[in-house]
């Protein structure tokens, strides 16, 4: 049994344990899965909209990142104000209009619009399922509902895009999309019969935007909190950057065909297994040691393997060993940069988050969209965004001699 918080005060959920986390990990798995679902599509949206760029279908990718960068600084406070099912009913109906929207676009400038809203309602509803939980629970049990959300949430990068290949060999990509809304409204659904309120109304706060901009002062203030964000943000534009050219380097550069999406699934478990073993590295290492040697180790397999494809392309095999060393770096380094981030900011975690969300995914967006024009027919430009993120990342660690590496020495 998991024990709620007391800060709940008359308000109780009416969800079981098993259907809470359930509930949780599905809501904060609706944006991952929007983007991974539509990966093996990227190549037929180009297509159908008729866009002469074989990297077009990237910035669908892109629009949704920067929306949901971009709701994190707005639903957060609100959600402060108004309640949290409020809010969280309000990013769902947000995510449901883009989705029904993006069905029906028909040109591409509308499709990046549409696929902007699309994201904004699904970092809106992200943002305060987080709320939700930290209402919910606290201490031990807080750090218990995390680890059982994550072990569900390792599930999505694995399975959505083998989802969005079988549904594209039946239909197209806007069959996909459809597939998006049914899950928009299954979650609408649930969450408007069986989540209730976790925020008292004696409890809430109103919205000062004098206190709200000394918080932001406060964040932009902190070097060593803003270093963090700056390589979450590096690090994570180079994931994306990856998520949004796979379907490219297996499909065109291998020529693996429909087996992109199982060779997709093969190298996420490395990702998967990181998130596993991450707590008895942390208590064994600590956060800012685990960030300097993944940083190093980034750096060190892909500047080798840039510098050999200069003579010679790599394997398929090469490729995928290499490309699971950089998803099990990933997987180490966001939650490690993350905890980092946030940790001088306890009395004001929601309004930390919300920016930090805001910066990294309005960053990482921009970058990923960058490093996936940059493709050209070989795995190089790919191994380039992986070296230049990874050295500017560490450059500003030696830089600015913060903390976070002055802990690990």
């Amino acid at each position: 049994m998991i024990a709620p918080s007391p800060r709940l005060g008359g308000t109780q959920a009416s969800m079981g344990d098993i259907e809470y986390i359930c509930f949780v990990a599905i809501s904060l798995a609706v944006g991952a899965f929007a983007i991974d679902v539509l990966l093996p599509a990227l190549h037929a949206i180009g297509a159908d909209m008729q866009e002469n760029s074989r990297n077009a279908g990237q910035a669908v990718i892109a629009a949704f990142v920067l929306g949901m960068g971009g709701a994190q600084l707005l639903f957060g406070p609100l959600s402060d104000r108004y309640g949290r099912k409020p809010l969280f009913l309000t990013g769902l109906l947000i995510f449901l209009v883009g989705s029904v929207l993006t069905v029906i676009a028909k040109d591409f400038t509308l499709l990046l619009a549409v696929r902007f809203l699309q994201g904004i309602g699904a970092g809106g509803q992200r943002v305060v399922i987080f709320s939700i939980v930290r209402d919910r629970h606290s201490g031990v049990a807080l750090a218990r509902v995390l680890s059982l959300v994550m072990t569900v949430l390792l599930l999505e990068p694995l399975l959505s895009p083998m989802l969005g290949q079988g549904i594209l060999l039946l239909g197209s990509w806007r069959t996909i999309a459809i597939t998006i809304v049914g899950v928009g409204v299954a979650l609408l659904l649930w969450s408007t019969l069986r989540l209730h309120e976790s925020l008292a109304v004696a409890q809430r706060q109103p919205i000062s935007l004098i206190q709200l901009a000394d918080a932001y002062r406060r964040v932009l203030a902190h070097g060593p909190a803003c270093n963090a964000i700056l390589v979450l943000a590096l690090i994570t534009g180079a994931h994306l950057g990856f998520l949004t050219t796979s379907q490219s380097i297996f499909q065109q550069t291998f020529g693996m065909g429909l087996r992109y999406t199982l060779l997709l699934a093969l190298v996420s478990i490395a990702m998967s297994l990181a998130a596993l073993v991450n707590v008895k590295l942390v208590f064994r290492f600590g956060c800012p040691l685990l960030v300097r040697r993944c940083l190093q180790s980034m750096i060190f397999l892909n500047g080798f393997a840039l510098t050999a494809s200069l003579f010679q392309a790599p394997s398929l095999w090469m490729f995928i060993a290499l490309q699971s060393c950089n998803m099990f770096a990933f997987g180490l380094l966001l939650p490690n940069l993350t905890a980092l981030a946030m940790d001088p900011f306890g009395e004001i975690a929601g309004t930390a988050s919300s920016l930090c969300g805001f910066l990294v995914a309005t960053l990482s967006g921009l970058l990923a969209y960058v490093a996936g024009h940059a493709y050209d027919g070989t795995v190089r430009p790919m191994l380039a965004t992986y070296v230049i993120l990874s050295l500017v990342s560490l450059l500003s660690l030696v830089w600015l001699r913060r903390p976070i590496l002055a802990k690990s020495s």
